[in-house]
């Protein structure tokens, strides 16, 4: 709509200057706001470490007669991401995992730290003022990861949330071959033998029997599926003492710095995206 909006004004101002040469129709109208001091910095690095400094070199002047620079102040909003992970190992006909990676802003864009004018130099080949300084990284934005060695229900519930164990179980269940449910059932020492739910068919192609489900139609059997339901979700994930999930929580920064002149008026440096690890 801005567009569509900015386009139908532009035709009108054409429109009018072509009725009145002498009406001058965008001096008297547009509005072009103004001026701030021109900002240029550099940081020391794209990803630190939570509760340290992040050097940087700012360079600024300002284009304004009889105005002078008053401050800087570095600005920066707060984005957290989860990544979550968890597969079956039992399933051997494919691979089954859900994965996903979730960004969103935790807190807007706040001041962090304000630097005076006093501290900057005039540059005469640069043609601006410059200084070197630091600002903060809170010691909160540490990277959480739950990687367990022993299974704990309440976690797995508060890191994927609640209804993530039955949906994963249910979903799992949906995609599993009779080589699947055979290695599972084996593997976890739930039955001895497999053969017990299946029939043998000859395979010409083979030229060997080969083992199905129960005549006549193929379908898992009521009693394979019972015992299915029965695997508590924490065996499903494990394997040889490896659980097959994994939590982790970080987060990153946009970092913005900004220099005022003393009529209150400022401009800004391109935004720095900073990792925090």
């Amino acid at each position: 709509m801005k567009i569509l909006k900015f386009i139908y004004l532009s035709f009108l101002g054409i429109a009018l200057l072509s009725a009145c040469a002498k009406h001058d129709f965008f001096d008297e109208t547009s509005i072009t706001g103004n001026i701030g001091p021109h900002a240029y910095w550099e940081i020391g690095s794209a990803a630190i470490s939570a509760g340290s400094e992040m050097p940087f070199e700012v360079q600024y002047y300002t284009t304004v007669e009889n105005t002078e620079i008053d401050r800087s102040e570095v600005w920066y909003n707060i984005f957290e991401t989860e990544y979550k992970s968890v597969s079956c190992p039992w399933v051997i006909s494919r691979t089954y995992s859900i994965t996903s990676s979730i960004s969103e802003e935790k807190r807007v864009s706040q001041k962090i730290q304000e630097y005076p004018h006093a501290l900057a130099a005039w540059d005469t080949l640069r043609h601006a003022y410059s200084f070197n300084a630091t600002f903060p990284i809170s010691n909160t934005l540490n990277v959480f990861t739950w990687k367990p060695d022993v299974f704990e229900y309440d976690k797995m519930e508060t890191y994927f949330g609640a209804g993530f164990m039955e949906n994963f179980k249910d979903s799992l269940s949906t995609i599993m071959t009779y080589a699947d449910y055979k290695n599972m059932l084996i593997g976890l020492d739930i039955v001895d033998d497999f053969k017990q739910y299946t029939d043998s068919t000859l395979d010409l192609n083979q030229g060997d029997d080969v083992y199905v489900y129960h005549f006549p139609n193929h379908t898992v059997p009521a009693e394979v599926t019972e015992l299915y339901n029965n695997v508590p979700f924490d065996r499903l994930i494990e394997k040889a003492s490896v659980y097959y999930v994994g939590y982790e929580r970080s987060y990153y920064i946009n970092a913005i710095l900004r220099v005022y002149d003393k009529r209150g008026v400022y401009g800004t440096t391109i935004s720095k995206e900073i990792y925090i690890n």
